[in-house]
């Protein structure tokens, strides 16, 4: 078993003799997640290449992902090998992963009216049902924060205290008149390295936070426990403290590119989604370039986003566009008889979930993260999905009534009707006879009393030009023909 305590941290400022040298500074104010890894990932890359001294980290968080959380504690307590002192400064905040990561660090600072701590590990149920992790996971956080009270000096007691919500934790007064704080596991061992102590006398042993108790602290609270370095009402501050000025300070705090990809990618499937969708409106609908023009807009914007974050790379890329290329083929053509719309479909969706599949992981089936991580990538695929197949049930059924969809029509290439007039009109058109203004294979334009419509010839066939033909339905703003009875010209796919 390691030690039974450990010596409190002092508490109050580092030496005022301390050289910081060159400070560079980085923020963590989101929730603890992949982007904010790779984002610490990132500027400690850019501290150890503009050789900073010393890293200041302030932390705004209320945690987020074990897995995360615990790579970025072992990226800061890291640095200490690689001589890059690093200082945490805490001005609201730093709970449950937040804390694991602040206490990496070799100097913690914080607000006054912060606070720090609760490192509780929790799972939400299906049911909304917030629960405690299991025994074993648990454990794992316990050993991260007992390696930063041997690191770091803080108090190993009250470190443990933050997550091991089961125990007690007792304060030992020693006969100095020294305190220590005594985990449950740690106490027997701590006795019986000191006989003298009788944990039945209040004088020497009391309870400070019982079971089913996190120990969560304030700004004031952690610097008497010695569980911060010192108080700093605000950045200013810290910078005094350090003894540097704001310009002279590296500046590694998350770029404006690097913000906003972490916001879109909270959108991607929306994005990924519609941006298919606009391109099966422009494909299908008469329009002067509306849609295609949001769907290279959506359609750019989710790719930027997956690119930057090392969510995607070029053979994915690949297979989205292989399986959109299947699709709009399909629909030109109808060559397919849905057979090329349903590979393409295929296609395109493996290629989707694997853009949402972080790219560092490996395809391991036995690993849980990499299960977690490959179902919210096929739930972020089947949403973008989803919005393609409602949106097109939903056109289907009401853009053609619309006023956006008929002043489209008016300004396209076939100016003659619009789809809302061609639905209002399917009784008078099924039945009706025309010519085709143009070859049809199996899209393209016919002639009904002497008027131009938008056309697709019925089960994809291919019908001359010239050729007599009959309306046998309207479907999505054009008129569905077939060869008039008798006539040649027309051949199946």
């Amino acid at each position: 078993m390691l030690a039974a305590a450990c010596a409190v941290h002092a508490a109050g400022p580092a030496p005022a003799a301390t050289d910081y040298g060159t400070v560079g500074y980085a923020e963590i104010d989101d929730v603890i997640d992949r982007f904010q890894d790779r984002y610490l990932a990132r500027i400690i890359e850019q501290a150890r290449a503009e050789d900073v001294d010393t890293l200041l980290v302030r932390i705004d968080t209320d945690g987020g992902e074990v897995h995360h959380a615990r790579t970025m504690f072992k990226r800061i307590l890291d640095l200490e090998a690689a001589g890059i002192r690093t200082v945490a400064f805490v001005d609201f905040r730093a709970i449950s992963a937040g804390a694991l990561i602040a206490y990496a660090h070799e100097e913690v600072y914080l607000a006054e009216t912060a606070s720090i701590g609760d490192i509780g590990v929790v799972f939400q149920s299906p049911e909304g049902e917030i629960k405690y992790a299991p025994e074993k996971i648990e454990t794992v956080i316990r050993t991260l924060l007992a390696q930063a009270a041997e690191q770091r000096g803080w108090s190993r007691g009250l470190l443990l205290k933050m997550t091991a919500h089961k125990q007690t934790l007792y304060r030992v007064t020693r006969p100095d008149a020294t305190v220590e704080y005594v985990i449950e596991d740690d106490l027997p061992e701590f006795l019986a390295r000191h006989p003298g102590f009788d944990r039945d006398d209040p004088k020497q042993v009391i309870v400070y936070r019982g079971p089913d108790r996190l120990l969560t602290l304030t700004g004031l609270e952690a610097t008497k426990l010695g569980m911060a370095t010192g108080n700093a009402a605000d950045l200013d501050a810290m910078h005094e403290r350090l003894g540097v000025s704001g310009d002279a300070i590296v500046d590694l705090s998350p770029r404006g590119a690097e913000r906003a990809a972490w916001a879109l990618s909270r959108f991607a499937p929306i994005l990924a989604g519609l941006a298919v969708l606009f391109l099966l409106f422009e494909l299908k609908t008469p329009g002067v370039g509306l849609w295609a023009g949001l769907a290279a807009l959506l359609g750019t914007g989710f790719l930027l986003t997956q690119y930057s974050l090392d969510l995607m790379e070029h053979y994915e890329l690949v297979l989205i566009s292989i399986g959109a290329g299947l699709v709009v083929a399909e629909v030109l053509t109808m060559a397919g008889g849905g057979l090329l719309a349903a590979a393409g479909a295929a296609i395109g969706l493996t290629g989707l979930v694997l853009a949402f599949l972080p790219n560092e992981l490996t395809f391991d089936f036995d690993d849980p993260i990499f299960l977690d991580a490959l179902r919210d990538a096929a739930l972020s695929a089947a949403a973008a999905a989803g919005i393609v197949a409602a949106g097109v049930v939903l056109a289907i059924r009401y853009l053609p009534r619309t006023t956006l969809h008929r002043g489209l029509a008016v300004e396209g290439a076939v100016t003659a009707t619009s789809a809302g007039a061609l639905e209002a009109q399917t009784t008078a058109l099924v039945g009706q006879r025309g010519e085709a203004a143009e070859a049809l294979h199996p899209n393209g334009i016919v002639r009904l009393d002497g008027k131009p419509i938008r056309a697709r010839a019925q089960h994809g066939a291919w019908i001359a030009q010239g050729t007599a033909v009959e309306v046998v339905s309207i479907e999505f703003g054009e008129v569905v023909v077939r060869a008039a009875g008798g006539a040649g010209g027309a051949r199946e796919n």
